[in-house]
């Protein structure tokens, strides 16, 4: 082949100018004759042709090109390429490829050949040359890779570019070609996250994400768990729960020598046995002290101490935590009348300062009205300043002689003033709330609005006030009492009457149901008693002697808080004593009959000791044993009975109907929204009764009632009912069938009336 000699003197010339060289640089020797083909000779030609102001680009690359169609033979693949710098032979230069240029040292081989590369061949300011093509070796002309894939992938291929237009001129316009080294860098051997332990890091990874899992599991467990099953009304723990009433001196006697008299140990001891019964509240009726206590216990001197004949404070501090413990509250009874004659004596406690005023006036007219009073025969002026009093304090009365006024006045200060701190003391001791015995009897007075709403602001959080329904119905006429009584006491005690029929029941029920006590939810709940101190036993006073139980759950089928008096739960009856006929007020008050149970002697008082009334015979025998626990467990656990009322657009409805009341036949349903509705069925007849009352419900099963109904499913198609008992139905999802074909054949204004009632079944069950 024949090579350029202008190449060859020119590469003697750069020897011989000594011009160091880096290690690392490789130069490529050309050929020193380029043949001359056709292509290359006219390239040259147009170039010269270019315009000579136009400046040309420094050593343009020349890049492979694919192979033209018609091959040259004397091409350039047999001429050598490289040669040494330093004379060494072609095989011991080593080639910059990807191989060695990632070896241990690659970085460092690169950089000394960036450095080496970029250093000038001539110092001659470069001009610009045009682009020139040639052909590349014979291993690029073999392949059609793009240049980019040729540089990374072919880094030993010698590329060449041409010579700068001095080196062209002087070689006769010539240029000759130049090697070029092109190397593509690598980076670091190691990176620093290489050298982290990813084997510790993907467990611990896995292990947290699993741990999170475990915890948001848990939390998810953990929130359904507490969640509440049931979403029933709250309620205060004196509202819907059953009451129990207790005559502390006929319930134990725990005394070993015996007085025949019940004490506070006796109660204590009896504790399991009233839990077990279901009872939330105990309510103790007077265990203050009396001259002539148990016959004449009302006759009480102090309302802060204990009666001898009942034990201690210490005794009674023992009966309230075991009271406690067991989640249950104690109630006493405060007997306001005799024991005070007016409340006037209270006014000084209960006002306050914005009546300063008015009281100032009223002690002026009372002093004017006591200095006239030492005649004997009032005049007319006394008259007229009487009349002046009673209008002042808003107390109607007629006139009366000033017969004992001074001394009740002077007597009564005392005995009144120390209501408000006897409430004060036992509050102290631990008691949960009072029953105010005789409290009708002072609404008409002025200062007792006052005075209950000091009284109940004396109790502190979650204590409770009971009065008769007596008082308020005493206190309509008083716009000032009648508020206070329905924003300041807690629960209206009614006694229900038994005894004269079951028309006669529904007339009772319905007249509170219907009252002013269902007006706002915020008024006070109905305490239902069907027994109690001053009323005779259920057994003894209905014909049907075995259908006192039947009558307490009766009582606890109403809406409001039902009260049991203690033997009532177990039907006992007065005591037919002629010894005690002096005591007839007290023959509803015998000792309670106890069975031998829990290692507890049977026994009312210890063997040998006399009680101080004749002790209760053993009641009549009833399927209805056990049922008072069955129903008092029924209505915790059941808004449809324990609520008092529904409440909707702030109008109150009582939820209790009394569906049916002939022959001797009760029937009470309580129905509560998205709820099943219960019936209560009851025989206080004498005979079995069949009845159709189709038209009412279609059927159920029993839930509470006699072992043999209990659990099963009842119609009351044909409904059997035998004298003196009782059961409650929960109606199912067959009611339904009755509605449905109502609606379909009935009447729409009867079907209406039923929807209001039964609403809840058909929610549930459609």
């Amino acid at each position: 082949m024949v090579m350029y000699d202008d190449a060859e003197e020119e590469s003697k010339e750069i020897t011989d100018m000594n011009i160091p060289k880096s290690d690392g640089l490789l130069s490529v020797v050309l050929p020193s004759e380029i043949p001359s083909s056709a292509s290359s000779q006219q390239l040259f030609i147009n170039q010269d042709q270019q315009e000579q102001d136009e400046e040309a680009s420094d050593c343009p690359l020349l890049t492979p090109s694919p192979p033209p169609a018609v091959q040259i033979n004397n091409s350039l693949e047999s001429a050598p390429i490289y040669r040494p710098l330093e004379g060494a032979p072609l095989e011991m230069i080593t080639t910059p490829t990807l191989e060695n240029i990632n070896e241990e040292d690659g970085l460092n081989a690169f950089m000394n050949l960036v450095n080496s590369s970029s250093k000038p061949l001539h110092d001659e300011p470069s001009s610009r040359d045009p682009m020139v093509e040639s052909s590349t070796s014979g291993s690029s002309s073999d392949t059609n890779e793009p240049v980019c894939a040729q540089l990374l992938t072919q880094l030993n291929t010698a590329y060449q570019h041409l010579a700068p237009d001095a080196q062209a001129l002087e070689n006769g316009g010539k240029p000759p070609l130049v090697g070029i080294q092109l190397v593509v860098p690598k980076s670091p051997k190691d990176y620093r996250f290489m050298k982290w332990n990813w084997p510790l890091i993907r467990k611990t990874c896995f292990w947290s994400l699993m741990s999170v899992l475990a915890g948001c599991t848990a939390l998810v467990i953990g929130v359904l768990a507490t969640m509440p099953k049931k979403c029933d009304p709250p309620v205060e723990w004196w509202q819907g729960n059953v009451f129990y009433e207790i005559f502390p001196a006929s319930f134990q006697d725990s005394s070993k020598g015996g007085d025949g008299i019940g004490d506070l140990r006796g109660i204590t001891m009896r504790l399991d046995y009233l839990k077990r019964l279901g009872v939330r509240g105990i309510r103790l009726n007077s265990i203050f002290p009396a001259p002539h206590y148990p016959e004449y216990y009302s006759d009480i001197s102090n309302m802060t101490d204990i009666n001898v004949n009942l034990g201690t404070l210490k005794d009674f501090e023992k009966l309230l935590d075991e009271v406690h413990r067991r989640n249950m509250s104690l109630i006493l009874d405060l007997p306001l009348y005799p024991y005070a004659k007016t409340l006037r004596g209270e006014e000084g406690q209960a006002t306050n300062k914005t009546n300063e005023g008015i009281r100032e006036r009223r002690g002026l007219i009372e002093d004017s009205m006591l200095e006239d009073m030492v005649t004997t025969t009032p005049s007319t002026s006394i008259k007229n300043v009487r009349n002046t009093f009673s209008t002042v304090s808003g107390s109607p009365a007629p006139f009366e002689e000033p017969r004992a006024l001074p001394v009740v006045s002077t007597d009564s200060i005392g005995n009144e003033r120390s209501i408000g701190s006897a409430i004060k003391t036992w509050i102290d001791r631990g008691v949960d709330g009072f029953y105010l015995r005789g409290l009708e009897r002072y609404v008409h007075e002025s200062p007792f609005p006052n005075i209950l709403r000091h009284w109940k602001s004396l109790l502190g959080p979650r204590k409770i006030l009971i009065c008769h329904v007596d008082a308020l119905n005493a206190a309509m006429h008083f716009e000032p009492s009648r508020n206070a009584i329905l924003t300041r006491i807690d629960l209206i005690d009614v006694t229900l009457r038994v005894s004269n029929g079951t028309e006669d029941i529904k007339a009772q029920v319905e007249a509170v149901t219907k009252g002013i006590l269902f007006e706002k939810a915020s008024y006070p709940w109905v305490h239902w008693s069907v027994g109690g101190v001053d009323s005779r036993r259920v057994a003894s006073s209905i014909d049907v002697k075995n259908a006192s139980m039947a009558v307490s759950l009766l009582a606890l089928m109403l809406p409001g808080t039902p009260s049991i008096f203690y033997g009532d739960e177990i039907g006992i009856m007065d005591c037919e004593c002629e010894d005690h006929q002096d005591l007839a007020h007290l023959h509803n008050l015998a000792p309670m009959y106890w069975e031998k149970k829990d290692g507890l002697d049977d026994k009312f008082a210890s063997v040998g000791v006399t009680a101080w009334l004749p002790e209760a015979s053993k009641p009549l025998e009833t399927s209805l044993i056990g049922t008072i626990a069955e129903m008092a467990k029924l209505r915790s656990d059941t808004p449809t009975i324990y609520v008092k009322a529904i409440s909707k657009d702030s109008d109150v409805m009582a939820n209790c109907d009394i569906r049916y009341t002939k022959d001797e036949i009760i029937v009470i349903e309580r129905w509560y929204p998205r709820r099943n509705s219960y019936v209560f069925v009851a025989n206080l007849g004498n005979g079995s009764k069949l009845k159709d009352l189709s038209s009412l419900y279609y059927g159920g099963h029993v839930v509470v009632g006699p072992a043999n109904r209990l659990n099963q499913d009842v119609f009351f198609k044909e409904l059997n009912v035998p004298p003196g008992e009782a059961f409650v139905i929960k109606l199912d999802k067959k009611t339904a069938k009755k509605f449905r074909k109502v609606l379909r054949y009935g009447s729409a204004t009867w079907f209406c009336d039923i929807l209001l009632r039964h609403g809840s079944a058909i929610w549930l069950y459609e």
